[in-house]
C-alpha cells in the first residue's frame, strides 16, 4: 500500500493511503473479460473501488474475432490459461489486425503482474491501430503501476484526445500529474472527471487525497464522505476520513471510522496499519472495545 507524500508532512500524513492504481487492476481487468458475457456493469464495492479502472471499454464495442470472444467467455468462466491460447491464436491467424486480441492478453498479463508481458501487448495494439483509446489509457495505466509518471502522461494525453468524454482516464491522469508533483493540474483533471460522472468514488478519493497534500483537510473530508456516500461497503475511504478528522482534532469521529474500517477492510497491511494508529489514538483497551462495539452494531443492523 503506497502511503502518500505530503509537501508539508504533518504528524499524521504520514498514515494517509495514497491512491494507488494497482489496486483496482483486478477488478477492472474482470469488468472487460466479463462485461461481454454478462451484460451489465458492475460497483466495485471493495479495496479496488478506491481508485481509477483501467479504461477497458465494453468488449461489445470492439471488433473481434471467434476466437477473441472465446477468450472472453473463457476469461469469464475463470479459465485464464483457455483465455491465453484463444487469444495467442486469434493474433497467429492475423498478426497485423489483433490489436483486440493484444489488449485483452495485455489485461491479463496485468491482471497477472506481468507488467513487461502486458506493456508489450499494449504497445503492440497501438502499432497496429493508432486510434485506440482504451490501448493507450492501459499502457498509461501500467506506466504508473511501474512508477513511470512521465510516461503515462503522454499515454492519457493521448487516450483523451481520442476519447474526451472517459472519466476514468481523467482520474487516471491525475495520478500521473500528482506523481510529477503537478497538483494544479492534477485537481483541475478530477474535476473534468467529476463534471462528467458526478457519481464516480475514484475521482472524489484521489481530490480527497489531493486536498489532504494541500493541506485542505474541509475540503478532503466533504470529498471522503461523498466517496462513502457512493459506496458505504468501501474500506479504503473510512482509512482516510479518520486520518482527516485527526488533522481537524476530531479523535473520537477518526477512531470510529478506523474501527469500520478494519471491519470491512482484506488487505491485511491497511488493517496492521489502522490497528497501531487506532491504538495511539484509545490504546490497547480502548481499541478492543470499539472493535466489539462495531461487531455489536454491525449484528443489531443485520437483525432490524
Amino acid at each position: 500500500m503506497e502511503q502518500a507524500m505530503t509537501q508539508r508532512q504533518t504528524s499524521w500524513s504520514r498514515w494517509l493511503i495514497g491512491a494507488v492504481v494497482a489496486v483496482v487492476v483486478g477488478v477492472a481487468v474482470w469488468y472487460a473479460l466479463t462485461h461481454f458475457v454478462m451484460g451489465t456493469q458492475t460497483n466495485a464495492g471493495g479495496e479496488g473501488a478506491v481508485s481509477s479502472e483501467m479504461t477497458t471499454g465494453d468488449p461489445a464495442e470492439l471488433p473481434m474475432d471467434d476466437f477473441t470472444k472465446l477468450a472472453l467467455e473463457k476469461a469469464s468462466q475463470g479459465d485464464v490459461e483457455g483465455a491465453l491460447e484463444a487469444l495467442g491464436v486469434a493474433i497467429a491467424a492475423n498478426p497485423d489486425g489483433a490489436s483486440v486480441p493484444h489488449y485483452y492478453r495485455g489485461l491479463i498479463y496485468v491482471e497477472q503482474g506481468d507488467l513487461p508481458e502486458a506493456l508489450n501487448d499494449f504497445t503492440r495494439a497501438i502499432e497496429i491501430d493508432g486510434h485506440f483509446p482504451q490501448a493507450y489509457a492501459s499502457r498509461g495505466t501500467t506506466y504508473l503501476m511501474m512508477s513511470r509518471p512521465a510516461k503515462a502522461l503522454e499515454d492519457f494525453n493521448k487516450a483523451i484526445q481520442l476519447d474526451p468524454q472517459n472519466p476514468n482516464t481523467y482520474v487516471n491522469r491525475a495520478r500521473a500529474f500528482m506523481g510529477l508533483q503537478m497538483l494544479e493540474e492534477a485537481e483541475a483533471d478530477l474535476n473534468k472527471a467529476i463534471e462528467l460522472n458526478p457519481n464516480l468514488l475514484p475521482a472524489y478519493f484521489n481530490r480527497g487525497v489531493l486536498y489532504m497534500l494541500q493541506q485542505r483537510p474541509e475540503k478532503a473530508l466533504a470529498d471522503f464522505n461523498k466517496c462513502i456516500e457512493i459506496n458505504a461497503n468501501a474500506p479504503a475511504p473510512y482509512f482516510n476520513r479518520a486520518v482527516t478528522y485527526i488533522e481537524l482534532g476530531d479523535k473520537k469521529a477518526a477512531a470510529t471510522d478506523l474501527a469500520i474500517y478494519l471491519t470491512l477492510s482484506k488487505d491485511e497491511e491497511g488493517k496492521h496499519q489502522a490497528r497501531a494508529l487506532l491504538d495511539s489514538l484509545t490504546g490497547t483497551q480502548g481499541l478492543d472495545t470499539m472493535l466489539q462495539e462495531q461487531v455489536d452494531s454491525e449484528e443489531n443492523g443485520h437483525n432490524q
